[in-house]
């Protein structure tokens, strides 16, 4: 260049994008582990054993059943075992993939 020092808006960009690489490849490092997100706890998101307004754990996209038994199953969000008769506060109907 001709001896001019860069403009301070290009360093900040360029200190920044510097930055932003280090913290990709340090997420890369570390890999997928532990959710970002720690469950809930039943009883902070109100939860019952049977279905709400005819809402239950069953018609929740957080539900995944358990294979070995179709009653039960895990939450995305509620730690422990939950029944698929279940409800709670964090309910969000599943989305029809047909629609």
């Amino acid at each position: 260049m001709c001896g001019r020092p860069a403009k301070p808006a290009r360093r900040v960009f360029l200190a920044r994008s510097a930055a932003m690489a280090g913290t990709a490849a340090l997420a890369g490092l570390i890999g997928p582990g532990k959710p970002a997100i720690a469950k809930t706890a039943k009883g902070d998101v109100g939860y019952q054993d049977h279905p709400h307004d005819g809402k239950s754990c069953g018609q929740c996209k957080f539900f995944a059943p358990d294979g070995s038994n179709p009653k039960s199953g895990s939450c995305e969000v509620v730690a422990g075992v939950v029944s698929r008769d279940g409800w709670c506060t964090m309910f969000s109907a599943k989305v029809d993939a047909q629609s």
